[in-house]
């Protein structure tokens, strides 16, 4: 089991969003990832280095700041567009009817064609204070 919150380190009081008290997401160094280990194509791994640069062990001086470096890493990595194939939804952004969705993790927006980009899911998704998961 695992235990997502942000967590304010003793050693100079900074902020860091983790799992199981350890840091992650952008919140934890950048490493190369081991595409046999995890089993992953090569093109998985180049769009994971791109955002290398936003990794970093400096902490955060607030805990709200921490919780947004967590939704930007998600945002960047877990962010999926889809279609629905047997219903329709009102839009979250204008209530237009759509069959068009956004997800992460487990969390879904309906959206339209309009509002299916990042900047409209970011309004909507907020990054928990604190999570449980199994995987």
């Amino acid at each position: 089991m695992n235990y997502y919150t942000t967590s304010q380190r003793q050693s100079d009081n900074k902020w860091d969003y983790t799992r199981n008290n350890r840091p992650v997401g952008y919140c934890r160094p950048y490493e190369k990832i081991d595409t046999e280990r995890y089993g992953l194509t090569e093109e998985e791994c180049s769009e994971y280095e791109k955002t290398s640069h936003k990794h970093h062990d400096c902490g955060h001086d607030t805990e709200e700041e921490a919780r947004e470096c967590y939704k930007q890493y998600l945002l960047d990595h877990n962010l999926r567009f889809g279609k629905m194939s047997n219903q329709k939804n009102k839009c979250r952004v204008c209530e237009e009817w759509t069959q068009g969705y956004a997800e992460i993790g487990n969390t879904m927006f309906v959206l339209c064609e309009n509002h299916s980009n990042e900047e409209s899911v970011s309004s909507l998704f907020t990054t928990p204070q604190q999570s449980w998961s199994s995987w």
